[in-house]
């Protein structure tokens, strides 16, 4: 269609308009990457823009132009790459392969060079790559370093992985091809190796003489930027590890001084644990945070190391498979920042493609590295798990007498969080369960840990009774002294069932913390490092207003209206506040247990006992008698079915494990219990 020519009254050739418009936009993007020539590959984009049904060719490929557009920066980088190596006479490339060297320019560092890394030669020997990402703290950086004044020492602050020792990278780059500010170009940036000053020198004493002279030799030179990777492990005495020292004293008379440059590396923790505690020392630095790089040029450096990746193992990488490395690394990998868990994961999965003798990695062989990780089903969803999601409340209602709101508003939300049919900030699912002690609230809960996250580990209980006071709060995020109760084990296991039992007796100002966590789904703990809760399901529990339960059952009234009226209760006496409410999901109310139930729940009991029984060979026949009794000595209506455990444990377990201890029963034989919890073989 685009190549159409209409002949017009004068017998000229016109174009069709569609392709007028797609050469438009061609050059269009040509404009935009600052070249005068539009290339295929421009077209090619435009094209995918307009043309419908290359849309739908992409659709079927799982693919979008955002896809496109990184595939096609990508191959302009390494064009550019091998043109630029081809033009070797060029200045940039003649300052890379000739000049004096280091030692022939400043002052000897014989000592700074035992225990150093020269990075500005490890970059020469990695053949000047290209830095992706993190424009902003480079330039920051260099601005810092550019001073003439006492500050000019930056000091990059973020979480291992997320980059920050790219950065000193491209410093080195910029400042050996003199790309960077002129106060900063043509320097020596050298990494201070301490663990090998450390290991090789045992007396503390020369320790430190061998750090001055290296301190004055950096001075003397004139041309060095120190590097100190790991600061925090180096500067305070309270939290110093065993080995180290504390090297705050011997530079603060050197790093006062606008010549001797130091760029100090350390994480978010380590900066408040450690070199915090040291205000003066930490004066001498401005702070240069780190942030994640972006998704784009998170994939531009998956596709540099797929390049590597596939010739050293001989694997074909697909790009479907890249961008899911990106998005379950985004949503189900939230430890980690980017771009290390994405690189991390693509070898890992390199890998075990190669011990399985495999030659193209495909978006399952991703879902299914990722699935074994977490423990959780990703990707495609497949006919068991569908089975399983459609039949939850079944599932559910295995472990979970009657409920039949609860179990049905769980078993939405997991429906929900799975098919990714509604795209949220906050948790899978944030629910507050209502009801009087002993009907299932808990049991909810634990049954949903397992079904959902594998198992009952998977949950993670707080008793919000212990967070009464303001002043509890560092206990529950954290501080530079303890780990925080709440953020260190959803950090720990961002894929597991929440619990807050009794959630109406936490101080008000704690309530609103969890305003945050259901409207954004992440909190910020006393080490200022983010906790992901948006693979978590929460629920809170409450007996608060349960005599208005108890009255509404035997007054048989409408179970709509009675929760409105809970609610208004919790509202009008202080208990929850109207928007904390609001943010839950559901508002779920349990119900008293019947008889009915409390027998069935009876029964649910004693038969983990008959099968555990059976593993023994042994039959245990339970009756209807034996049933009613554990009701009639378990049940009261402020307790529920709370006691029940234990007096079948005491009533049930105990005599049997004494009875096969004692030879009464033994393997083959099939038996029963009287009322008065005597065996009977039958």
């Amino acid at each position: 269609n685009y190549l159409l020519k209409l002949k017009g009254k004068e017998g000229k050739e016109i174009y069709s308009p569609q392709l007028v418009e797609a050469l438009f936009e061609g050059v269009k993007r040509a404009i935009s990457q600052k070249r005068k020539i539009v290339k295929a590959n421009d077209l090619f984009l435009s094209l995918a823009k307009k043309d419908p049904i290359f849309k739908n060719i992409l659709i079927e490929n799982r693919l979008k132009i955002d896809d496109l557009e990184v595939v096609s920066e990508w191959l302009e980088g390494i064009e550019k790459q091998i043109e630029e190596k081809k033009e070797w006479w060029e200045l940039k490339n003649l300052r890379k392969f000739g000049s004096l060297g280091k030692e022939w320019t400043a002052g000897y560092t014989i000592t700074l060079d035992k225990f150093s890394i020269d990075l500005s030669k490890e970059v020469m020997r990695m053949g000047y790559p290209e830095i992706i990402g993190h424009e902003n703290e480079i330039k920051t950086a260099e601005r810092i370093l550019a001073r003439e004044e006492a500050c000019n020492d930056p000091l990059i602050v973020g979480e291992p992985g997320s980059g920050r020792r790219s950065i000193v990278l491209a410093i080195a780059k910029r400042s050996l091809l003199g790309e960077s500010l002129p106060p900063v170009n043509f320097k020596r940036v050298v990494q201070l190796n301490l663990q090998s000053l450390l290991s090789q020198i045992e007396n503390f004493e020369v320790v430190e003489a061998t750090l001055d002279q290296i301190c004055k030799e950096v001075v003397k030179a004139g041309n060095v930027i120190l590097v100190i990777d790991e600061l925090h492990n180096f500067v305070g005495s309270k939290y110093l590890r065993p080995g180290t020292i504390d090297i705050s004293g011997i530079l603060t008379p050197y790093i006062s001084s606008p010549k001797f440059q130091v760029i100090g590396i350390t994480s978010f923790e380590g900066l408040h644990k450690n070199i915090e505690q040291n205000p003066s020392f930490l004066s001498y630095f401005e702070k240069v945070e780190v942030s994640e790089v972006s998704k784009k040029e998170t994939l531009l450096l998956l596709e540099r190391f797929s390049l590597f990746l596939e010739a050293k193992y001989k694997v074909f990488i697909s790009y479907p498979a890249l961008r899911d490395i990106f998005d379950y690394c985004d949503k189900y990998l939230p430890a980690t920042p980017f771009p290390e868990k994405a690189l991390d994961l693509l070898e890992e999965i390199i890998v075990h493609l190669a011990q399985r003798k495999e030659k193209v990695l495909l978006p399952k062989h991703v879902a299914q590295i990722v699935s074994s990780k977490i423990k959780v089903p990703v990707g495609e969803i497949e006919e068991k798990e569908k089975n399983i999601l459609l039949n939850l409340e079944n599932i559910l209602h295995q472990r979970i007498i009657d409920q039949e709101e609860a179990i049905k508003e769980v078993s939405n939300a997991l429906r929900r969080a799975r098919t990714e049919i509604i795209i949220r900030k906050g948790p899978i699912g944030a629910f507050l369960f209502l009801g009087p002690t002993g009907v299932g609230k808990t049991e909810t809960a634990k049954a949903l840990a397992e079904v959902y996250f594998g198992s009952e580990n998977n949950m993670i209980r707080l008793d919000m009774s212990e967070f009464q006071n303001v002043f509890d709060l560092p206990r529950l995020i954290g501080s530079a002294e303890e780990v925080g109760l709440l953020t260190t084990p959803v950090r720990e296991r961002p894929f597991s069932l929440l619990l807050l039992d009794e959630f109406e007796k936490a101080h008000p100002n704690i309530l609103n913390l969890f305003l945050q966590v259901f409207d954004e789904g992440h909190l910020t703990d006393g080490l200022g490092r983010k906790v992901d809760f948006k693979n978590t399901i929460i629920i809170a529990t409450s007996n608060a207003g349960y005599q208005l339960i108890f009255k509404a059952t035997q007054e048989n009234r409408d179970w709509q209206k009675t929760k409105e009226e809970l609610i208004n209760y919790l509202v009008e006496n202080g208990i929850f506040r109207p928007e904390l409410l609001n943010r839950f999901d559901a508002t779920v109310l349990f119900r008293p247990l019947s008889k009915e139930n409390l027998l069935l729940i009876a029964q649910l009991l004693l038969k983990r006992l008959q099968d555990q029984l059976k593993k023994k060979e042994i039959e245990l026949v339970i009756s209807k008698e034996i049933l009613e009794k554990i009701v009639e000595l378990s049940y009261t209506p402020e307790f529920g079915a709370r006691q029940m455990q234990r007096v079948v444990q005491d009533k049930v377990g105990n005599v049997l494990a004494k009875a096969i201890l004692e030879a009464k029963i033994k393997r083959g034989d099939r038996i029963t219990l009287s009322p008065n919890f005597e065996i009977v073989k039958l």
